[in-house]
């Protein structure tokens, strides 16, 4: 950026980097942790933090959420992209698995399950 011009676009590069640094980091941090239910937080996760969850998982939902049948236009047409092309956008994932785990309240391993085997 110095000997060239920074831009929203160079902005972006360094930003993307700088997550993935992050993340790397932190799953070093805390090992095998992040893939348990409660994650990091462990107990606190059971109602006594922010972020706690109470995590459920209704087979009907899940199957409607696969195949783009969950009645939000977004989730829907991004699930039946992936089902017609094997392919989704990075912000229809963030969509589709933020619906997953925040609306429908669903453990994000069965969503993160689904998109490896897709």
């Amino acid at each position: 950026e110095q000997t060239r011009v920074a831009n929203k676009s160079t902005y972006w590069v360094v930003f993307e980097l700088l997550w993935r640094d992050f993340f790397k980091f932190f799953a070093r941090k805390h090992g095998d942790a992040i893939f348990r239910l409660d994650g990091t937080l462990g107990r606190a996760a059971q109602g006594t933090h922010a972020n706690s969850r109470k995590w459920g998982f209704d087979r009907r939902q899940f199957a409607a959420w696969k195949e783009g049948r969950t009645g939000y236009p977004l989730v829907d047409a991004n699930m039946r992209e992936l089902a017609a092309s094997g392919f989704m956008s990075n912000r229809g994932r963030q969509n589709v698995c933020s619906f997953l785990t925040i609306d429908m309240k669903t453990d994000w391993r069965y969503g993160a399950d689904y998109f490896e085997c897709e």
